[in-house]
């Protein structure tokens, strides 16, 4: 038995920021067996004492509750595992321990480590390499605690931001598996060293730690049209002078120079065998916001996107009783989605006479891109959290029972996102926004797990292990062509939230990882913008591609990039006509990636394909959609597959350290005041301790709430009542409040 090659799993782990020294217990989640559409149960999972001195385990438990916090009101950072694997067969992988070592010739001190990290959401936006703020370790072998320091050359002098620390934990007899550790930092925003006296000097209060140069650029960086370019979605998010968001002021967003202590990165695992091979793995983390609401699933997750790109658009390898059990799971993900949603505020009604306009919903946001008046999604009377959600049980209960071939046609097509008439408004998932800026849909994959479910007569019998059929259970051999296996892999002494499952995906721009990083380089040659279909950089000196840059990629293997916003005509509105305005004339509308190109990397991905481009360097959607290949540039350009070679690993090719969370919010809390609940729902809670009122409609609190009264807030940048940014800023632990069964989950005792 030879050790041919090595795999660290999982292959992308969540850390989660917080100030506490001990992490979140290990957890799983488990279905309510009287209720399937009941809350979660948090269920504790055996859970690792690592010792600080030796780093060994020293100790195992079985938490019989869940603490997010600790006494002193710190939230607990989530530190996941990372397993070593041998693939020790042309079938088998197992885990790499003291004694498979040993049976090489080897010892634990033979494995090393070595750590790359980065944030980068400054060098984003400013475009300044100098900006990066980057943390490598060299190799090493021991089993002391590495801290990872992120330092950038234009931070003062001999300055640098914690991003956690890495650790090689000590294997033993009782635990003789070769594992690392990543605890991520505390969740701390820094900022620029302003002299005092100097202008918006005042904004600076609270933060941990001025690190940056006054004289660089991210202090005072503003939006302009030259730079807009390099702007990841605008308006930019990130904390501006004065604190509200840049639509408020005719999009002038003018940087207080603040950034935070999340990241991503890669970490990498070698071992040089006794006849001098060296093999070696990689793995990536990354650490963003804790999981606030743990019990609940999005409707679309990180793991859904990535599904996607491993197998394609299609569903059809998998098992029916599989396809059963997962479209029932996408429509009970829907239900727990909507049950944090205000269905009433988000559809655009007036709430309490405040007009739906001033609200910050998928409605308003709708009619500011299309220059229309504001239309309700559905009949204002009619709709209520309380009744979409009884509205997606029927649903439920009638997949469940194989009497729902109806179903599928109310499901919105990712080509049908830009359809702003009433019956494209209200498909399912409904008043949510994408990452393309038009109304969300799943992806091709998860409608067509629904759709077979749904025309099926019959169904076989569900699962009755909640895990899909093709992830294998943790324990274990696992074979290393089951890229889905490892891509789902749950580590020993990880709680749930470590999994890509309680991450929001493409869909939106997301909290932990923003995954439109990853698109940008899928065709070798060019680079493009990740939120739309910009050619913004050229790679290498191919005079051919040169003159690509400031066009627009319009179609890859004849599968269109973009569409046609339409809607209600302004003369009847049962006419649907071009949301055109006078910005975007043609009502072009780019599509996003995840679906985008689904097809092109199932069927291509390796391969040279034809892409389409347009004839002009338009910049920003101006021209209208050519008709035909004589109307544009077409140029053959290489498919990169999205994972590295032979693993489940995203490639490098695509996205460097630090590039899967540079599109994010900087510092992170300003997303949670900047974007309403029309883009998170589950991961960003909008509508909580949520009964049924004297009315029999629903009543409840906002999340960001400061005192609960059941009388809902609707959002508002200035409302004393609502968590301001400054208390968001400078006090997050203590203002945000975790969720568990929909409700405030109690501060826990003062242990001081």
């Amino acid at each position: 038995m030879t050790i041919r090659a090595l795999r660290i799993l999982p292959p992308l782990a969540i850390g989660r920021l917080g100030g506490a020294d001990e992490p979140v217990a290990s957890y799983t989640l488990v279905d309510d067996a009287e209720n399937p559409l009941g809350f979660r149960q948090l269920v504790g999972q055996p859970t690792f004492v690592v010792d600080a001195r030796s780093g060994a385990i020293s100790s195992s438990y079985v938490p019989p509750h869940i603490d997010f916090k600790d006494g002193q009101n710190r939230i607990k950072p989530v530190a996941p595992f990372l397993e070593v694997f041998a693939e020790t067969a042309p079938s088998v992988l197992e885990p790499l321990t003291i004694a498979l070592l040993a049976k090489h010739g080897l010892t634990p001190s033979d494995i090393e480590w070595r750590g790359r990290f980065a944030n980068r959401k400054v060098e984003r936006r400013t475009g300044v390499k100098d900006d990066a703020v980057t943390a490598e370790t060299p190799w090493f072998s021991n089993h002391a605690s590495v801290s990872l320091d992120g330092t950038a050359k234009n931070f003062i002098r001999n300055a640098s931001i914690p991003f956690g620390a890495l650790r090689y934990i000590r294997p033993t007899a009782e635990h003789p598996e070769i594992r690392l550790r990543f605890t991520p930092a505390k969740g701390l925003i820094y900022g620029t060293n302003v002299p005092k006296g100097k202008e918006y000097d005042a904004y600076r209060e609270g933060v941990a730690k001025a690190v940056y140069k006054f004289d660089g650029p991210w202090y005072n960086y503003q939006v302009s049209e030259a730079n807009a370019v390099q702007e990841t979605l605008p308006p930019s998010l990130y904390a501006i002078v004065p604190p509200a968001p840049p639509w408020l002021h005719d999009n002038v967003a003018v940087s207080r120079g603040y950034f935070d202590d999340a990241c991503d990165g890669i970490v990498e695992v070698a071992l040089t065998l006794k006849d001098g091979t060296r093999l070696e793995a990689n793995a990536r983390v990354t650490s963003g916001p804790p999981a606030v609401v743990p019990d609940t699933l999005f409707v679309r997750t990180l793991a859904d996107d990535l599904d996607q790109a491993l197998h394609g658009p299609e569903a059809t390898a998998l098992p029916d009783a599989e396809i059963h059990r997962r479209a029932t799971d996408i429509i009970r993900r829907a239900h727990e989605t909507v049950r944090f949603l205000n269905v009433t505020v988000m559809n655009g009604n007036t709430v309490k006479g405040r007009p739906p306009e001033t609200i910050d919903t998928m409605p308003a946001e709708e009619a500011y891109d299309t220059d229309r008046m504001e239309r309700p999604v559905m009949a204002e009377a009619s709709v209520d959290t309380l009744a979409v959600m009884a509205l997606h049980q029927q649903v439920y209960a009638a997949l469940k029972a194989g009497t729902a071939p109806w179903f599928a046609r109310f499901m919105r097509r990712p080509d049908e996102a830009a359809d702003y008439s009433d019956e494209g408004r209200r498909k399912m998932p409904a008043l949510m926004c994408g990452a393309d800026n038009n109304y969300l849909a799943l992806t091709w994959r998860q409608i067509d797990t629904i759709s077979r479910a749904a025309a099926a007569p019959t169904f076989a019998p569900p699962l009755a292990d909640s895990q899909p059929a093709e992830v294998e259970p943790p324990m274990g051999a696992l074979r290393p062509r089951n890229l889905t296996a490892q891509l789902h892999y749950a580590a020993k002494g990880n709680p749930f939230s470590v999994r890509l499952d309680q991450s929001v995906a493409n869909c939106t721009p997301g909290l932990e990882v923003d995954l439109r990083a990853v698109w940008r380089r899928i065709f070798e040659g060019i680079e493009l913008r990740e939120y739309d279909n910009l050619v913004v950089a050229i790679e290498g000196k191919d005079a051919k591609l040169k003159k690509l840059k400031g066009h627009r990629l319009l179609r890859v293997a004849g599968i269109p990039m973009m569409t046609v916003k339409r809607g209600p005509s302004p003369t009847g509105p049962d006419v649907k006509s071009v949301l055109s305005t006078e910005l975007n004339p043609h009502a072009i509308q780019p599509l996003e990636w995840s679906n985008a190109l689904a097809k092109v990397l199932d069927r291509h991905r390796g391969k040279l394909v034809k892409c389409e481009f347009s004839l002009e360097a338009v910049g920003e959607t101006q021209a209208p959609l050519p008709r035909g290949p004589r109307d544009c540039i077409t140029v053959s350009l290489r498919v990169r597959p999205v994972f590295a070679k032979g693993t489940a690993v995203i490639s490098e090719e695509l996205a460097r350290p630090g590039e899967l969370t540079q599109g994010l919010c900087s510092p992170w809390q300003n997303d949670y005041r900047e974007c309403s609940c029309y883009y998170w729902a589950s991961a960003r809670p909008d509508y909580v301790n949520v009964e049924v009122g004297p009315d029999g409609a629903s009543r409840g609190d906002n999340w960001l709430q400061k005192e609960r009264t059941g009388e809902y807030v609707a959002d508002d940048y200035a409302d004393s009542r609502l968590i301001l940014y400054s208390e968001l800023f400078t006090d997050w632990e203590n203002v945000l409040k975790f969720q568990l069964r929909g409700r405030d989950v109690p501060e826990p005792l003062d242990n001081t």
